[in-house]
């Protein structure tokens, strides 16, 4: 499941505001609000998008819970690392 405060802390610690990680990602900043507040929460493929801006593994976006959007997210991960 997606970690909303380790998106949230992750984007402040690198310094970036919403609109500009938002502008980053190609998404309305409202987008990003939404994904912080808990309203919504991203896509997989939105999430690795956000990993990549973030430059943080896709996995520490997720909560620990043993979720099938965890299990595509490790595989993801694994795939990522493979073609770096």
């Amino acid at each position: 499941m997606f970690d909303r405060h380790a998106f949230t802390a992750r984007r402040i610690t690198l310094g970036l505001s919403v609109e500009e990680l938002a502008d980053e990602m190609v998404v309305a900043p409202s987008t990003v609000y939404r994904w912080e507040s808990g309203e919504t929460t991203p896509s997989l493929r939105m999430l690795v998008l956000a990993s990549r801006h973030l430059c943080s593994p896709l996995l520490s976006l997720m909560t620990g819970e043993d979720t099938e959007q965890r299990r595509k997210a490790t595989a993801v991960d694994a795939l990522i690392r493979e073609s770096s």
